[in-house]
């Protein structure tokens, strides 16, 4: 027999007696914070506990023993929820201590006692009982209990949680005792099972709460950093602001030195591009004006000025053999050449009137500063821009040219009419012209020795050209500057 002892504190106003074994039979539906009143058939005992019994333990003070004889029928004491039977009581002497003992039986020890209770109560008499009762009722009962003696029970967690949070708890609770209803449960262990329940989340509820303050504060430090790479970046905003207006400030700076010291704005790249408009205006105005299959070339006037020029005697094509097509490139070779002569082959400038006498002055001054030679020549470019008279030259100058090339052209092809693009050709030719001479350094026309191989280095066919063959006619000279890797454009030949 198992046995469990609670030690508890005598109670003072009985006297010693035996132990009295209890067998505690509870009922499933236990409520632990409800508080327990006896039943009594006859009268009631002003005894109190002195203090409230625990939920799962009923406090038995020991009583004396009133009898000789033991009942076949002892009392029965029941409250609203637990009930109490004495079933047996003990003829033993408590011990010296004078504790109170509760002695638990398993379940064959309780057969057993229930059969011993059969066998007792076959001989004893209902008289024995009615004086056990009497007595019972008359003796101070310590294991009354009053209600008010009972702690009162504490206040739901759940009056510290938010409206919400309340609202939410109510609805689970609604929901939990909905789907209980029809559930074997008792009442009492739904009620721990809901308190458990709570319990986790109030638990999951703190922890996210927590989790949430986490996140804050690392959002919160996010959003500082954030504000300062704002802040920065608008710093960095400005300072390229001021910057961009800085270079904008230095580039107009440097364009108005350049405009001192140079007659034009163009380096090499523009002088590149305004010289391949040049040879392409040429070539389009002579496809032009000689009409569909050559309708309108005078084949006599052209040979006759091809053979003025001292080219067609050592020239690999016969007079007779000579087609319209090499007529057109060598009338192509007359006007670049015209041009050259006249605006590109000059030591400063085709309206500076001491060409021969700077070519000395300069080549002296390179000798000893190139430095201050090249920007000595930069100003009288500049100058001469400026200059009214220089300005009225080169109008005369281009309408000397203009007219020559008319003549000419008007000699050659019939019913052609190219006054206005030749003009324009002298005009683009001058001005470019200034712009090579302007540079620090100097680009002039190169010119192809006749009869020499092909050289794709430095040359580039023209149509109805063989790049195996020599040299026969130039149709348009090169351009380079006095650096060995500088500027260069290719001369534009014809090779039999």
């Amino acid at each position: 027999m198992a046995t469990s002892k609670s030690p508890r504190r005598p109670h003072t106003s009985s006297p010693s007696s035996p132990n009295l074994d209890f067998q505690l039979r509870s009922r499933v539906n236990t409520d632990f914070y409800s508080a327990p009143t006896f039943e009594e058939p006859k009268k009631k005992s002003s005894g109190f506990l002195p203090h409230p019994p625990s939920p799962t333990t009923l406090d038995v003070h020991a009583v004396p023993d009133i009898r000789r004889k033991r009942s076949s029928n002892p009392p029965t004491i029941s409250t609203s929820n637990p009930t109490v039977a004495i079933s047996r009581v003990s003829s033993s002497r408590p011990p010296s201590s004078h504790k109170n003992t509760v002695e638990t039986y398993s379940d064959d020890e309780e057969e057993e006692g229930e059969g011993e209770e059969e066998e007792e109560e076959d001989t004893e008499d209902d008289d024995g009982f009615i004086d056990v009762q009497e007595e019972f009722y008359t003796v101070q009962q310590p294991y009354k209990v009053n209600p008010s003696d009972i702690i009162a029970r504490p206040a739901s967690r759940s009056s510290k949680l938010s409206e919400s949070a309340q609202r939410g708890m109510a609805l689970l609770s609604e929901t939990y005792s909905t789907s209980r209803e029809g559930s074997p449960i008792p009442p009492s262990i739904s009620s721990i099972s809901k308190n458990d329940e709570l319990k986790v989340l109030q638990m999951n509820l703190d922890r996210a709460l927590q989790e949430k303050k986490e996140v804050e504060a690392r959002n919160a430090q996010l959003h500082k950093a954030a504000q300062e790479l704002q802040r920065q970046n608008e710093d960095l905003q400005k300072k390229l602001a001021n910057r961009d207006r800085d270079y904008e400030i230095m580039s107009k700076n440097y364009l108005d030195h350049v405009r001192t010291i140079r007659a034009t704005d163009d380096d090499h790249s523009t002088i590149g591009d305004k010289l391949n408009q040049l040879k392409a205006l040429i070539e389009h105005m002579i496809r032009k004006t000689q009409g569909s299959k050559s309708a309108n070339l005078n084949k006599a006037a052209a040979i006759e000025h091809f053979r003025n020029s001292g080219l067609l005697e050592e020239f690999p094509v016969r007079e007779s053999n000579l087609e319209p097509s090499l007529l057109n490139l060598y009338m192509e070779s007359v006007v670049m050449s015209h041009l050259v002569t006249s605006f590109f082959d000059k030591p400063l400038s085709s309206v500076f009137d001491y060409n021969s006498g700077f070519k000395d002055i300069y080549e002296w001054m390179y000798t000893r500063n190139n430095v201050l030679a090249v920007r000595w020549r930069q100003q009288l470019c500049v100058m001469l821009t400026q200059d009214p008279v220089a300005k009225a030259r080169r109008e005369a100058l281009v309408t000397k040219t203009t007219n020559e090339l008319t003549a000419l052209i008007s000699k050659v092809y019939s019913n052609a009419n190219e006054s206005t693009k030749i003009r324009e050709l002298c005009v683009k030719a001058f001005e470019l012209s200034v712009a090579m001479t302007a540079l620090e350094s100097v680009i002039s026309p190169v010119y192809v020795q006749l009869g020499i191989p092909f050289d794709e280095d430095i040359m580039a066919t023209s149509h109805k050209s063989s790049t195996d063959g020599k040299v026969a006619l130039l149709i348009f000279p090169g351009f380079k500057d006095s650096n060995e890797n500088g500027f260069y454009s290719k001369s534009k030949v014809w090779c039999y």
